[in-house]
């Protein structure tokens, strides 16, 4: 059979056509950023979907949309070099840095490098334009056969007018969306366990965003995705009190006739792209709510917290990543620090019962006991917010922390924002480009406080 889609597990599904498999954003086992998401639905592996893929030879293609490891999975890719012996190709969008497809040609696959906007013809059945979006996201727009299928997944379209702007892109290919496919749950830290407001209010503007999306692509059928997780550690795990379940999903989208088109998958599900509509879909989504709803009404492991590490590792964690930072960005933090732009941040490591002041100009110093502070985390956590690369955007996204008070989260963004300028490929290597960054977003501060 040609032209299927078989859903995988959280945010990955793959497309058939009669000469090609395009694999999208495969993570199917494992837990991700520094242990804080595990899966709902953990019967899916590495190998059972390389071995479901080659099975069919067929030419396999892997699309990514970003880094993030619950989209990018390096055990997938590490397991498919040692299982697979044939040729796989893998396209990702063209960035500046060129970490990942530097990483990728050093692993040994063929690499397609997606100009924005540019179709890349798979075969003549089948066909992908990728669409570069903020924070290193992108998004694409699939043609297999003559069905158009726009995956958005983590792209926050929070509003109708940036929905419009997508839709203006998409355009000049097709005026018609046959599935859309996009994320319906909060992802990252919202609120410390009692703020529970702010998990309601982040829930509804998910169901809210969707139904933006829905009125702007006018989908044939929406097919929500890239939620299918638990927080996962003793630290985050009461972020899952009011997150989004598929069930409450389509009790929400009953109440209009707008939204009433949408339909769940579960890992296994194959339609046909020439004949799925919301009625032939029905009876399958109807059978994955229940599959998504008992899997989330199971009390899942929570993982216990991990062996603290020294404060001497944390101190010395810190002073790696500053100098990282400086030669990367000589001076701008330490001007910037002493401008007021970024304040020193104060961490309070419970396991250690030590709070620390980080600080661009100041270095690294143990305050007093008692002292305020800004953000309480691990010490373990701590290290990893210093030595990865996507250290706070992991952290935050996994939600290990707590905040002390209304400006922290502010605060603790602020001070990691080189990590993040250097992260997406900022830096001295492009002087030009991060000069113009820095004052769009400086212009952009200006007028929001106007």
């Amino acid at each position: 059979m040609t032209n299927q889609l078989t859903f995988v597990n959280h945010a990955s599904f793959y497309i058939t056509s009669s000469r090609s498999v395009l694999l999208v954003d495969p993570w199917v086992e494992g837990t991700v950023f520094n242990h804080g998401w595990c899966l709902l639905d953990t019967s899916t592996s590495n190998r059972a979907l390389i071995h479901d893929i080659a099975a069919r030879k067929l030419n396999i293609f892997i699309w990514y949309s970003h880094e993030h490891p619950d989209h990018f999975s390096v055990s997938f890719l590490t397991t498919l070099k040692q299982e697979f012996p044939g040729k796989v190709t893998i396209l990702f969008q063209q960035t500046k840095d060129q970490r990942v497809v530097n990483f990728l040609k050093k692993t040994g696959f063929d690499i397609i490098e997606c100009p924005a906007g540019t179709t890349i013809a798979l075969d003549p059945a089948l066909a992908l334009t990728v669409y570069p979006f903020a924070e290193g996201d992108s998004y694409c727009l699939i043609k297999s056969g003559a069905r158009f299928i726009l995956n958005l997944n983590d792209c926050a379209l929070l509003t109708q007018e940036t929905c419009r702007a997508v839709r203006a892109r998409i355009a000049p290919l097709t005026k018609r969306i046959d599935l859309l496919f996009t994320q319906f749950g909060y992802a990252n830290w919202v609120g410390n366990p009692f703020e529970p407001g702010l998990r309601r209010r982040a829930a509804a503007e998910k169901r809210q965003r969707l139904s933006a999306q829905m009125r702007t692509f006018v989908p044939a059928i929406t097919v929500p995705f890239g939620s299918f997780i638990s927080f996962c550690s003793i630290e985050n795990n009461y972020l899952n009190d009011y997150q989004n379940s598929a069930y409450t999903i389509r009790q929400w989208s009953t109440l209009s006739p707008e939204t009433e088109n949408v339909r769940f998958m579960k890992p296994g599900d194959t339609i046909d792209l020439n004949k799925a509509t919301p009625a032939s879909m029905a009876r399958m989504s109807k059978a994955a709510v229940a599959h998504w709803e008992q899997l989330g009404s199971k009390a899942s492991e929570v993982l216990p917290p991990e062996p603290p590490a020294t404060a001497q590792a944390v101190r010395a964690a810190f002073m790696r990543y500053r100098s990282i930072i400086a030669t990367q960005l000589p001076l701008l933090p330490y001007l910037m620090e002493r401008c007021g732009l970024i304040r020193p941040l104060r961490i309070h490591l419970p396991d250690l019962r030590l709070t620390v002041r980080l600080s661009y100009v100041h270095d690294f110093k143990t305050l007093s006991q008692g002292c305020p502070f800004d953000i309480a985390m691990s010490s373990s956590s701590a290290v990893f917010a210093l030595t990865n690369e996507c250290g706070f955007n992991a952290t935050h996204v996994n939600g290990r922390f707590r905040t002390a008070n209304s400006d922290a989260l502010v605060r603790f963004s602020r001070f990691f924002m080189p990590q993040n300028l250097v992260r997406q490929g900022y830096g001295i290597a492009h002087p030009l480009a991060t000069a113009s960054h820095l004052a769009a977003g400086l212009l952009g501060r200006l007028r929001s406080r106007a």
